[in-house]
């Protein structure tokens, strides 16, 4: 895996554990955490998501009832590759 894939996939994990649920971001979420460029995580997003490491949802709502509108979190099996690679 690429070294930003595993930045983005990292960074989806993290938002996910600090919420301990299946926690959904958006692109610009993802941009400021990971100090790059919104299209670039965009693009790296996707490509995890055909991947089955990340997944999309629309429709989110905040905690204080506001839209959200749509964001990725990582699945299972992304979890399980970044625990396979930082074990290598």
């Amino acid at each position: 895996m690429l070294a930003s894939h595993r930045m983005v996939l990292k960074a989806l994990n993290k938002f996910t554990e600090e919420q301990g649920e299946w926690n959904y971001v958006n692109f610009k979420t993802l941009s400021e955490d990971t100090k790059m460029d919104r299209s670039e995580v965009r693009r790296i997003v996707r490509h995890l998501t055909r991947k089955g490491l990340a997944e999309f949802a629309k429709g989110l709502w905040t905690e204080d009832g506001d839209p959200y509108g749509s964001g990725y979190c990582i699945t299972a099996k992304g979890i399980v590759v970044l625990e396979e690679e930082s074990d290598a």
